[in-house]
């Protein structure tokens, strides 16, 4: 049936990418994923890359807060299923870096537990508004990269991306961790 589903929303465009991106991020897994979709509809309407990518973010933003509210209502049994010295780090990571740990979770590739660090910040009771900016910022440069390099290299982007995904991500998380030592150093010298 999800099958079913996913390529009944696949054919409605940009719509249905709004659903399919909100229920990934949900924890309702689709045929696909919102990256492949942004990369074929990118791919397919280069004038429109920026509505798709913005399509994508926002119902992934939504998504996000939805698994969010969910660790909020009974997060720790849903917690439950994962490797309790993984959630201590989660939880740690949260507490020291919440926004940038939401930041970095979500350009992160696959297999990387997002949705681990999204129910610990609802667990931990991150601000919601701070936890959505942080995954509103995250999924637009991860979705801003794919729909450029469809717009850009048009069915070759996938193979760019099946390539170079995992140094593209690096890169990114490694920009991140830049701004954020320099945050820190900043933060230190001025105490």
């Amino acid at each position: 049936m999800l099958k079913r589903l996913s390529g009944y929303l696949t054919v409605m465009g940009i719509p249905g990418l709004l659903v399919i991106s909100f229920l990934d991020s949900a924890a309702i897994p689709l045929t696909g994923g919102p990256d492949a979709i942004v990369l074929l509809l990118a791919w397919q309407r280069p004038a429109l890359t920026y509505l798709i990518v913005l399509a994508a973010t926002i119902g992934s933003t939504l998504g996000c807060l939805v698994l969010y509210g969910i660790g909020q209502k009974g997060g720790e049994k849903a917690l439950s299923h994962f490797n309790p010295e993984r959630i201590a780090r989660v939880e740690a990571k949260m507490r020291n870096h919440g926004l940038w740990a939401i930041v970095v979770s979500v350009l992160a590739p696959p297999p990387f537990p997002t949705k681990l660090v999204v129910l610990a910040a609802g667990v931990l009771r991150t601000d919601r508004l701070r936890f959505s900016a942080g995954v509103f910022t995250g999924r637009l440069v991860r979705y801003s990269v794919i729909g450029y390099l469809a717009a850009r290299f048009g069915n070759r982007a996938a193979q760019i991306l099946k390539d170079q995904y995992p140094a593209i991500s690096l890169i990114l998380v490694a920009c991140i961790l830049i701004a954020l030592l320099i945050r820190i150093l900043k933060n230190r010298a001025e105490a």
